[in-house]
Parts: C-alpha cells; structure tokens; sequence
C-alpha cells in the first residue's frame, strides 16, 4: 500500500467528485494497480446508502466491489473468487462496524437525503467534513482489509459457492467479471443481514447500462432506478433487510449458497432482474 497520508487525501478528494462508493472503490482499486472510471461513476446511486435511503453507508458497497473484482482477477475458480469477496466483504463491514456503531448512512449522517431541508441542514452545518473525515481514516484500513482478505486461501467447498448478486447480475447479461465483482454484496454485504445485497446489484448495473447509454452525465440516481426500488418494496412490504426477508441470517457462504440453490429469494432475483 502506498503512503497512507496520501490514500486519505486521495480518498478525501474523490469524495466530493465521484461520492464515497466510487472514492473507496477507487483507492481500495488503485492499490491492486487498476483503474475504472467507469465502474467509479455507475456507483453513484449506491452513495446515501442506494437510492440516498440511508441504508448501508456507500463505502461499505464501494469496497466490496473493489474486493470483489480483484477477487477475479486472482482466482480462475469462481467458488474460490466468491468465498473470497464474501470474506473481504465480512471483514469490511466488522471494520466499520468497530469505527461507526452503525453501518447505516442515516444513522451516520443523521441527515433524511430524501429531504430537501435535511440535505440543507447537512451542508449548511458543515456534516460533509466529518464524511470526509471518515472516508480518510477508514480508506486505508479497507485496503489493509482487502489485502489481508485476499491473500487468504479460500475455503474448499465440494458444492458450488453461490451470491444471489451475482446471480441478478448475470440474469441482466452481466459477464463473469462484472458477476464476480458484485459477488461480495451477497447477504446483505458480507453476509450481514442487511439491505438486500441483490437490489444492491441491480441498482449499480441499471446505473452502469444508463451511463453507457448517455455518456457524459452525472447523477447520482439515474432514470429507472427508483421504480426498481419501488417494485421491490412492493413485493417485500417495505422490507430491505436480508435477515427479515429470508427469515434468517447466514453463517457462511456455504449456508447462503443452499439457500439460493433451493430456490430462496428466486421470485425476487427475477424481480430485480427484470429491465425498467
């Protein structure tokens, strides 16, 4: 890793460019010795926790994806590249949880983005400086994290280890790569329980297929993604969490792999995967 002063300047800077998600996925990137811009832009609406409703803070997403595509990049096995993101992600999410008592973006910010006045009240009250703050002092310890991660051999499953992000991703006509980079979301990120990983995946590749579409914008929530989010709130009655939409939470990524594989959240992997 290089100089860890210059890793939260660098991380600091793209915040106020590119949102946390792209800030972190970018640096945690940057260290295994890639760049791409354009995954750095499509994350836009996983900043304000998706959609800005304050569900998982955007640097816990961005680090995934980071994870995740190096894991990839390592390892020919995809059983093997997804255990290995999962892990990253699992250990990322126990990082901030031992820095922040909540990995929500609500609770973090104490800031409703969907309001006009609360958006006000954060700025004007100089909230984006501890933001800043924040994405300095955790963005070299997820490269740590990343790089301890995946330097791990990975567990030996005799079934196929499976994330339910990667599965959405590759139902949209994602390739292997960009399946495998989302693996880590599976869960809820990391296996924790938390807003579904799933919408997670469909949200940032809708992101991703509008940008290729209309090169040149910025937006942080691009056209189509809120219907998503509208349908899959329907269809789980305003629940996002994976724990309570499973009935359960998962131990490891062997126990999530079942799971998928008898046939759990299938109607809803459909549902996420479905175009606008």
């Amino acid at each position: 890793m290089k100089n860890t002063c210059s890793v939260k300047k660098e991380a600091r800077s793209l915040l106020f460019k590119v949102g946390c998600t792209g800030a972190i996925y970018s640096v945690v990137n940057k260290n295994f010795g890639q760049r791409d811009s354009e995954v750095e832009k499509a994350t836009g609406p996983l900043c304000g926790g998706i959609l800005q409703e304050g569900h998982q803070c955007g640097m816990l997403w961005g680090a995934t994806l980071a994870a995740g595509a190096e894991a990839n990049r390592r390892m020919k096995d995809p059983n093997a590249a997804t255990s290995l993101a999962i892990l990253a992600a699992r250990n990322f999410v126990d990082s901030f949880t031992q820095r922040k008592s909540s990995v929500n973006c609500r609770d973090i910010t104490n800031c409703n983005w969907k309001s006009k006045l609360g958006m006000i009240k954060y700025f004007i009250t100089g909230k984006p400086l501890n933001c800043a703050r924040l994405i300095g002092r955790w963005a070299p310890e997820a490269i740590t994290i990343a790089e301890k991660s995946l330097a791990l051999a990975p567990e030996v499953s005799t079934t196929p280890v499976i994330s339910c992000a990667s599965i959405v991703a590759k139902k949209m006509g994602a390739d292997k790569e960009k399946a495998m980079m989302l693996a880590g979301f599976a869960g809820g990120i990391g296996l924790s329980g938390h807003t579904c990983g799933a919408l997670g995946a469909a949200v940032y590749l809708g992101a991703e297929k509008w940008y290729r579409e209309n090169p040149g914008e910025v937006r942080f929530i691009v056209p189509g993604a809120e219907e998503k989010m509208r349908d899959f709130l329907f269809a789980n009655k305003g629940e996002v969490h994976c724990s309570k939409i499973c009935g359960q939470t998962f131990a490891t990524a062997e126990e999530h792999s079942e799971y998928i594989r008898n046939g759990g959240c299938e109607k809803l992997i459909d549902l996420l995967a479905k175009s606008n």
